[in-house]
């Protein structure tokens, strides 16, 4: 059984690559794929970011109250929603029921000429799970119990990690010129490719690359003509905030 696995996969892999990289760079997404980046993906294509702003982050000024529609980062989410459940209930009927019951919630939302609406209609369960996933991501509202990880994960916000790498690591950017078109992430097949031990995920941090990798012609090729470059942060982190990120890192891998 397992034999005839690896056949239908090299087989995939050769019908895939007679369409063109094209069709073998959407194959790699495809595989990389995971809810964070799936609920990000969903996201945009429901109208979500229109008034959110681009990944949550810049609300949409209400004509009628003249404040911002709440940004999904930087504390914000933290006045609405207590925790997963809440988030859910927006996604799906637009407000959570402990709003819903708060006479003072309700006069805002009467007044206000930008309201939330409901997706219940719109998304299916697993892609209602995908944009909860997202969300948590982008708001860092998951309670990191180690306290390495947890200063880990303060720095990565600190240093911008996460704006290549994705929200939670969950998948990067598009980078013209790459192997695979796009920034990886911290989660899935593609960091086990590229870091196979703690001492490569050290050196891609300082150095912005490694070894095995640089004295490979192939790997070399595609490497110089991304046009995105992992940048070395030898110079602005200690030996215990590069202990911290990787604890992080291997936070979110475990599972959080």
């Amino acid at each position: 059984m397992r034999g005839r696995s690896v056949v239908l996969a090299i087989l995939v892999l050769l019908l895939l690559a007679a369409a063109g990289p094209s069709a073998l760079r959407q194959y790699w997404w495809w595989r990389e794929s995971n809810p964070v980046r799936r609920g990000s993906e969903i996201a945009a294509r429901v109208g979500c970011l229109s008034c959110h702003g681009p990944e949550g982050t810049r609300g949409l000024r209400d004509p009628a109250t003249g404040r911002e529609v709440p940004t999904w980062d930087g504390g914000v989410p933290m006045m609405y929603v207590a925790g997963p459940d809440e988030v859910r209930q927006y996604v799906l009927d637009g407000v959570s029921k402990r709003r819903a019951a708060s006479a003072s919630a309700s006069a805002d939302r009467a007044r206000s000429a930008i309201v939330m609406p409901a997706y219940r209609d719109v998304l299916d369960d697993e892609e209602v799970e995908d944009v909860v996933a997202y969300f948590m991501a982008a708001a860092r509202m998951a309670t990191i119990e180690d306290e390495s990880a947890s200063r880990g994960a303060d720095l990565v916000l600190e240093h911008g990690c996460e704006s290549c790498h994705g929200p939670g690591g969950a998948g990067g950017v598009r980078n013209p010129g790459s192997l695979k078109a796009y920034i990886p992430g911290w989660l899935g097949a593609d960091f086990e490719d590229l870091v196979r031990t703690e001492d490569e995920l050290r050196a891609w941090i300082l150095e912005g690359g490694i070894s095995r990798l640089s004295e490979d012609r192939i790997a070399r090729f595609f490497l110089g003509r991304q046009r995105l470059q992992m940048p070395p942060y030898r110079a602005s982190l200690s030996g215990e905030d590069l202990e911290d990120i990787i604890a992080y890192i291997r936070w979110l891998r475990v599972g959080r």
